[in-house]
């Protein structure tokens, strides 16, 4: 008897720590539909976000095909470059120029030498103006465009009230004309 006691006992505790009941697996299988939704609702975010990145490269690389073949963004370049230099060499001797005077000597004495330098000026930016007059330039060029056109504007106004204060012998004036000079960086 003590033998059909162990048998059903047996597999009584078998039965108990065998597989998991249908209630568990149900559980389990709820808890890896959510941890897999989850997963889904990252993945189509990321799917979106990469979407748009595709989006922004293709209109890029319109761009970049409108530009690569246009001869005038080629000849812009090249006369901005042309500006540049020019620009670079007539402000660097005008900056030896204004830094040389010393306070208590007389402006009249450097109005030749200004002249010369402010005339190299006005050239290059007008050699600018005639050369890009007529070009079509894309959005960002043109930007950099009025920029620049900006920045000539306010060089001829600073260059005018230095050279009235060179003329006048106006310290404040010409003073005034080269604080004017200075801030004409800000539009580049």
């Amino acid at each position: 008897m003590k033998r059909l006691l162990y048998i059903p006992l047996t597999a009584l505790l078998l039965g108990a720590c065998g597989n998991p009941t249908i209630e568990q697996e149900l559980e389990q299988a709820k808890e890896r539909n959510e941890e897999l939704k989850g997963i889904l609702q990252t993945e189509e975010v990321n799917f979106q976000k990469n979407t748009q990145r595709l989006d922004a490269l293709k209109e890029d690389i319109s761009k970049m095909k409108s530009v690569i073949g246009n001869p005038d963004i080629d000849n812009y370049v090249d006369i901005v470059t042309d500006y540049a230099g020019g620009m670079e060499r007539s402000l660097t001797d005008m900056d030896g120029l204004l830094s040389n005077h010393d306070d208590g000597e007389e402006l009249s004495g450097m109005e030749s030498d200004f002249e010369e330098i402010s005339s190299e000026l006005f050239e290059t930016m007008e050699a600018y103006d005639e050369n890009s007059a007529g070009i079509e330039l894309d959005e960002y060029l043109e930007r950099q465009h009025n920029a620049i056109q900006l920045a000539n504007g306010e060089i001829r106004a600073a260059l005018d009230t230095i050279a009235n204060g060179i003329e006048a012998s106006d310290s404040a004036l010409y003073e005034q004309g080269i604080e004017q000079l200075r801030s004409a960086h800000e539009y580049y």
